[in-house]
């Protein structure tokens, strides 16, 4: 792919992180998260690439890199900044999910959804302080998404502005090593009914 960056490629990928950037940045801005998520996840491929501005690119893309890498959609996290976070939120209205986790970091939807993504975990990140994309959007993008039911996560950070600061990245660590997707709490409900509910829900930040 042009002007992308493979930050890693193991011998058998267990996982693919696909890190897309605007044009307010580009593959080497992003490139110190991609190193931390390989860190994080040695059997991750991870490569970084600038966001194509048609959604049958961008889909393109992501199928490109999950051939490459040898896994399936739901071992696939989209990582966007600003209109990468815009273009991977938009995926996700797609009728097939493009991907298991999207990580949306300074950036929203264009529009708001109308349905719930029932096979994508979404996670959102928003600088407070961000003079070029309002923290107001997340906001909004979040509550509608927890209206309809998505499995959400949203971070508001104080004192951020447009940026993937050391916080934000290790926030981005923490929700995809640590928070269980909805989809796998459904489907351990399925494999035993008496497991205990409630342990997995969408969460809001606060503001």
């Amino acid at each position: 792919m042009i002007a992308s960056i493979v930050v890693q490629r193991p011998a058998a990928a267990r996982q693919l992180f696909v890190l897309f950037h605007g044009d307010d940045a580009d593959a080497a801005a992003l490139a110190p998260l991609g190193r931390r998520l390989a860190a994080a996840f040695p059997e991750g491929f991870v490569v970084v690439q600038p966001a194509p501005a048609a959604m049958t690119d961008f889909l393109a893309a992501i199928t490109h890199w999950r051939t490459l890498a040898g896994v399936e959609v739901a071992a696939t996290a989209l990582v966007g900044f600003a209109r990468g976070a815009a273009m991977a939120l938009e995926a996700t209205k797609e009728q097939r999910a493009a991907a298991g986790r999207v990580v949306a970091l300074a950036g929203g939807f264009e529009t708001l959804p109308t349905r719930a993504a029932p096979d994508t975990t979404i996670h959102l990140f928003h600088g407070k302080e961000d003079p070029v994309a309002p923290y107001a959007g997340t906001i909004a993008a979040a509550q509608r998404l927890l209206d309809l039911g998505a499995d959400v996560t949203a971070d508001v950070l104080p004192l951020t502005g447009h940026e993937v600061t050391d916080e934000m990245a290790a926030l981005v660590l923490e929700r995809l090593r640590g928070y269980l997707p909805q989809r796998a709490w459904r489907e351990a409900l399925e494999a035993d009914p008496a497991a205990s509910p409630g342990t997995v829900r969408a969460t809001r930040a606060p503001r």
